[in-house]
C-alpha cells in the first residue's frame, strides 16, 4: 500500500512543481537568514550593482513578482490549451504521455518555485530600512535566476508545442513499443516446476500499473524463490484473482508488494496497448471531421517497425537473472503478431 501510495503521488502532474516550490522556499529562507548574518552587508561592500538601497530592492522585488507571475500564467496556460487540444484531435488516452513529460512539469515547478520566492523576498524587503537591512545576497540570486529561467523558456516553449504535434506522440510510441519487443529474454531455470507453486493472489482490482522487477529479482534472490507473473504491465485484474505461482519464498503475499495496481489504463508501457493507440489515432485520422491520411500513414509506418521488431526476436519467457546469473522472475511474453500468427 505505502508504494502505491508513493507512485500514485509523485505521478500526479504536481508532484514535481510543488516539491520544486517547496524547494525554493527553504532556499529562499536560507538566504535571507544569510543576508541578516552579514552577508548583505559583504555584498555592498563589493559596490555596484550589488550595493543595492531598500527603495531599488523593493521596487526589483515587485518586478520580479510581476514577470514570475506573468510567465506561470501564460505558460499554465498554453499547457491546458495544448492538453484540450490534444485530447480533442487524438485521444483522451494520450493526456497520460503528455502530463507525464518531465520537461513540462520541471519548467511549470521552476516558475511557480521562482514565483515563490519572489512573493517572500517582496515580503522581507523594507523600502526605508537601514542599508545593511536589504537582502542584496538573496536578491543577487533570484535575479540570476531569473535571468536563467528566462532563457530556458525558449526552449520550454519550443518543446511545449512540439509535444501536442502528432507525429512526436506517434514516434514515442512506435519507440516505446519496439523497445519493450526487443528486450533481451534469459532461459528459464532448470528442474524448477512452477506450474506446482503456491499461486500469487491480486491485492487489489485493476490495471497493472507497475511491476518492480529489480526489487522482486533482488527479494526472489534473497528468499531463494522463482516468480512466474501471469499480468503484465497494463492488464486487468480482480482482487483475489490467481496473477501468477511462486516456488519458495514462504508463500506469494511478498510478492504483491511489488505489483502496484492503477484505476486506468495508460499508455506508458505495453507494446499490445501502445499499437492499439497507433490504430485509434490513424482511425481518428481518417475520419471525416479530421481527414489527415498522413498521420494515418505515419502511424502505418510505425505499425511496420514494430511489427518487424516482434518477428525478429524470440518469442520465448522472458525471465530476469539476479546478479548471479540465476533466472528468478518470469514475466508474461509480449506478442503483437500473435493475431497474424493464428490466422
Amino acid at each position: 500500500m505505502a508504494g502505491s501510495l508513493r507512485h500514485q503521488l509523485w505521478s500526479n502532474f504536481w508532484a514535481l512543481p510543488c516539491l520544486m516550490i517547496s524547494g525554493a522556499v527553504g532556499l529562499t529562507a536560507t538566504l535571507l537568514a544569510l543576508d541578516a548574518r552579514g552577508a548583505s552587508r559583504w555584498m555592498g561592500d563589493l559596490g555596484w550593482p550589488f550595493d543595492l538601497p531598500g527603495k531599488s530592492a523593493a521596487e526589483l522585488a515587485s518586478g520580479l513578482v510581476t514577470l514570475h507571475s506573468a510567465f506561470s500564467t501564460l505558460y499554465f496556460s498554453i499547457t491546458l490549451l495544448v492538453l484540450t487540444l490534444a485530447a480533442s484531435n487524438l485521444g483522451v488516452r494520450l493526456i497520460d504521455r503528455w502530463i507525464s513529460d518531465g520537461k513540462i512539469r520541471f519548467t511549470l515547478g521552476l516558475l511557480l518555485g521562482l514565483l515563490s520566492a519572489s512573493l517572500l523576498v517582496l515580503f522581507s524587503v523594507d523600502a526605508d530600512g537601514l542599508p545593511d537591512e536589504v537582502p542584496r545576497l538573496t536578491m543577487t540570486v533570484l535575479t540570476t535566476a531569473t535571468i536563467l529561467a528566462l532563457a530556458w523558456m525558449t526552449s520550454a516553449l519550443n518543446h511545449l508545442g512540439r509535444t501536442v504535434h502528432v507525429d512526436t506522440s506517434i514516434a514515442q510510441l512506435g519507440r516505446s513499443a519496439a523497445y519493450s519487443l526487443s528486450r533481451d529474454r534469459h532461459e528459464g531455470p532448470v528442474g524448477v516446476d512452477l506450474e506446482g507453486g503456491v499461486p500469487i493472489l491480486a491485492r487489489d482490482t485493476g490495471y497493472v500499473d507497475e511491476i518492480g522487477c529489480d526489487e522482486m529479482v533482488r527479494e526472489a534472490c534473497r528468499r531463494n524463490a522463482y516468480v512466474r507473473i501471469l499480468r503484465g504491465t497494463g492488464d486487468f485484474m480482480m482482487k483475489g484473482e490467481e496473477i501468477g505461482r511462486v516456488v519458495g519464498g514462504e508463500g506469494g503475499e511478498w510478492v504483491t508488494r511489488h505489483i502496484i495496481c492503477g484505476p486506468y489504463r495508460d499508455d506508458t508501457k505495453g507494446p499490445i496497448f501502445e499499437c492499439n493507440l497507433l490504430v485509434e489515432i490513424a482511425a481518428r485520422a481518417l475520419s471525416p471531421a479530421v481527414n489527415d491520411f498522413y498521420t494515418a500513414l505515419a502511424c502505418c509506418d510505425r505499425l511496420v517497425a514494430i511489427f518487424s521488431t516482434a518477428l525478429q526476436v524470440r518469442q520465448g519467457p522472458q525471465w530476469l537473472a539476479d546478479e548471479n546469473g540465476t533466472p528468478r522472475v518470469e514475466l508474461p511474453t509480449e506478442r503483437v503478431t500473435q493475431s497474424w500468427t493464428a490466422r
